[in-house]
Formats: structure tokens, C-alpha cells, sequence
């Protein structure tokens, strides 16, 4: 899901326990009962929340293209996709031709669109036309076959699966649904797009559970004694989790094994966000330390237990796995100065700082400018939330965070 509009849902004071309760991290991986609900429909919606829309019959498709951009007309390194706004957006690659496009689901209706980069002059297609109101972040699996969409209800998030069913006539597209349970403050995909790990707050902590993209099947995998969770799925057979960061506030970052559910430990850190390589053999990670005037950054070997300063310091929570290198990592990070409590009050509104594009070599320590909006390269000075690369390395996009309008980046000639 995309934190910047859930993460801090309940504060951060919780996270001040942290140091209170490291010696149960290390020594227990906790227990809870077996979920409730498992398979069939899970949750509920708000009334009216989601409809069908013209879902099926493709007859105001044209309507829903003239909500977004035009064509994609820019040949600049970087290039608009489409005006806000943007929940969540991601590449789909297909080869009879290759073609690359750009996936995305619009905030407001929750309808999808996809958009072909290698074409001079394209449009949006309409991919579904179900109307979700107020969607707020779109985590995607089955490889962009299928999305994830949160919105925040009444009482609690509120989340349900969206499958973009292939369809023989481009003017019909289908969606099939499915609901979660309410409440989950926390989604992860698996590397493959095959599986999803959320989470659900409960009196002790936060219980983790795995289930199938749709939602069936989930099963707990952990339990943990935190009620401020992040979740990060880097790496195939390994979950990331970690206390949610505020600066000078201690943090515990740990990993969890996908199919046991055994919690190891790794960092202990204060203000902590961290992220991991698709081998899990090193952690990324931030900490700001009590009183300290700057952000110091690490890279963490796990087989070692080492850690190494580095230069560059990026928000791992910016960062995505790139699709070619297991090591490396493709960041949004300010090029300029910014106070050590920067990261909290971004998350609050308080404050906003232009990303420039990074590519960052985790075994090496060693980093790459790809990228500044609002130079001569094109687009717009921004601060970033979303981030994806396609399968070929070619693009890059990124949602901005000011209007929730989705932009692209070409990585290569």
C-alpha cells in the first residue's frame, strides 16, 4: 500500500515501547490463533463504495480516457503519463510485439487505464471501469494482472482485490473482486506477485497473515508485540518488518521467514526505516540518532552482521528492487540538505523537499544520478511517492506526491 496516507494512522507514540519489549524479539516468535476468516468473501464495504460501473459494456470508455492525460506525445527524458490523480501505477511488458505500458489506477473512481510507451501518440485504454471512491494506494500482483486497492472507510481501511480479466473485445474490459478483511494497516506482495502478506492491529500488537492475491486462503504467519508495523516482502522466501520511524525513537527492524513465520531480528536503531535486496543479503537502512543534526545510513550484511556507513542517503522506504541486478535499488531522494526529523513530517504534510532518481548498488555502496525533474531533462520539480521500473530496465515511473500526477523516465535512449 502506499504509506504516505496510512503509515502514521494511530501515531507513533507507540513505537516509544520498543526498547522496552527488544529481549522478546530475540528470545520468542510469539503465537496467536489461526485467523477467523479464511477463504470466501472477506470484509466489507461502505455502502455504494464499490460498484460495476459500465463494467462489462465499455460504452463511456471514452469518458474515462478524457479523465486522465491526453497522448504521450513527449519524447523528453521525462514524460507526463497522465494527470492526477493517481493512486498507484506499475509497467506491463508483453512481446507479440514487445511493448511496455504503463498500468495505473486513478485515486478519485478507482478505474484503471494502461497507457503503450513505445508508441508515438498513444492514448489511455480503459482496463476496468469498477468504481472504487477514494482510493488511496495500489499495491500490484499476477506481474499487473491483478491490483490490490485501499481506501480509507468510516471506522478502518478498507481493501479489495481487483483482477483484470482478459477480454477478446478491447471495448468490454472485466474485473473480478474480491474483499479482504477490514482493517488492514499493512499489504506486501511477494517478489513473484503470487502471494500477499498484510497485516491486522489486535489488543497485544500486530498479527501477520499470507494469503492468496485475492485474499483466500490467508493464514497467520506471525505475531508481533508492536502496534506500528511496516511490511516489506524484498525477497522470495523472506518477509522485512520493522517499528515505525520517528526520529531519535527506537526502532527494531527484523526478518520473518515466509513459510515458518520465525522472527530473527537484525537492527536496532533509532528513528529506523529499512528495505532489503532480492537476496535478503543486505539491508538498507536509515537511523537518526537522539539530538543528531543528520541522517546516517547503512548498509547491513546479513550473513555477517556487519554494517557499513554510506555517503548516500536515501529513504529506503523510496526505494524499489530493480528488475536486471539483485543488489541494486532504484531511490527518490532530495539532492539537498534536509533536518534529520524531515521523514516524519513528510508523512504528516508538513513539509516537502524535490526528489531527484537514484540507482543504488547495494554489495558495491555505490550510487548513479538517473534523473532530476524540472531541468532540461523535462517534468517538474517534485517530492515522489510511488516508484516502479520495467522488466527491461528501459522506464522508470513515479507518482508526485503534490498532485498525484503520474510521470515517466526513460532510463535508456
Amino acid at each position: 500500500m502506499n504509506k504516505q496516507y496510512l503509515y502514521y494512522i494511530g501515531g507513533v507514540a507507540a513505537a516509544v515501547v520498543v526498547s522496552a519489549i527488544l529481549a522478546w524479539f530475540i528470545f520468542t516468535g510469539g503465537g496467536a490463533a489461526a485467523p477467523t476468516q479464511s477463504g470466501g468473501t472477506f470484509g466489507s464495504f461502505d455502502n455504494n463504495a464499490v460498484t460495476a460501473g459500465n463494467n462489462g459494456g465499455g460504452t463511456n470508455t471514452t469518458d474515462n480516457i478524457n479523465q486522465t492525460t491526453g497522448t504521450q506525445t513527449s519524447q523528453q527524458k521525462i514524460f507526463k503519463i497522465s494527470d492526477g490523480p493517481v493512486a498507484g501505477a506499475t509497467f506491463v511488458q508483453t512481446f507479440h510485439p514487445t511493448t511496455t505500458l504503463a498500468r495505473f489506477v486513478m485515486a478519485d473512481n478507482g478505474h484503471a487505464f494502461d497507457l503503450v510507451l513505445d508508441s508515438q501518440g498513444a492514448v489511455p485504454r480503459a482496463l476496468s471501469n469498477t468504481t472504487i471512491p477514494g482510493a488511496v494506494s495500489a499495491l500490484w500482483v499476477e506481474r499487473g494482472a491483478g491490483a490490490v486497492l485501499q481506501y480509507l472507510g468510516a471506522t478502518s481501511p478498507k481493501t479489495v482485490y481487483l483482477g483484470f480479466v482478459a477480454s477478446s473485445t478491447a471495448k468490454t474490459p472485466a474485473t473480478r473482486l474480491q474483499f479482504y478483511p477490514d482493517g488492514i494497516v499493512g499489504l506486501a506482495a511477494s517478489p513473484d506477485g503470487s502471494q500477499v502478506a498484510y497485516l491486522l492491529r489486535t489488543a497485544a500488537g500486530t498479527n501477520g497473515f499470507v494469503a492468496k492475491t485475492d485474499g483466500t486462503g490467508g493464514k497467520l504467519l506471525f505475531s508481533l508485540p508492536l502496534a506500528q508495523v511496516q511490511l516489506r516482502w524484498p525477497s522470495p522466501g523472506t518477509l522485512l518488518a520493522y517499528s515505525n520511524a520517528a526520529a531519535g525513537v527506537p526502532g527494531i527492524a527484523f526478518a520473518v521467514d515466509a513459510k515458518t513465520g520465525a522472527v530473527t531480528p537484525l537492527v536496532y536503531a533509532p528513528g529506523l526505516t529499512a528495505t532489503a535486496d532480492l537476496n535478503f543479503s543486505h539491508v538498507l537502512y536509515q537511523t537518526v540518532q537522539p539530538g543528531a543534526t543528520v541522517r546516517t545510513t547503512y548498509s547491513h550484511d546479513v550473513a555477517a552482521g556487519t554494517d557499513r556507513a554510506l555517503s548516500f542517503d536515501p529513504f529506503p522506504e523510496q526505494c524499489v528492487q530493480g528488475p536486471l541486478a539483485a543488489s541494486v535499488l532504484y531511490c527518490a531522494a532530495p539532492l539537498t540538505y534536509v533536518a534529520p526529523n524531515y521523514l516524519d513530517l513528510w508523512h504528516q504534510g508538513a513539509a516537502s523537499t524535490p526528489d531527484s532518481l537514484f540507482s543504488f548498488n547495494l554489495a558495491a555502496g555505490t550510487s548513479t544520478i538517473l534523473a532530476s525533474p524540472g531541468g532540461s531533462e523535462g517534468g517538474k520539480p517534485t517530492d515522489m511517492l510511488t516508484i516502479a521500473v520495467s522488466p527491461d530496465a528501459h522506464y522508470l515511473l513515479f507518482v508526485s506526491k503534490y498532485d498525484r500526477s503520474l510521470w515517466g523516465v526513460r532510463l535508456r535512449p
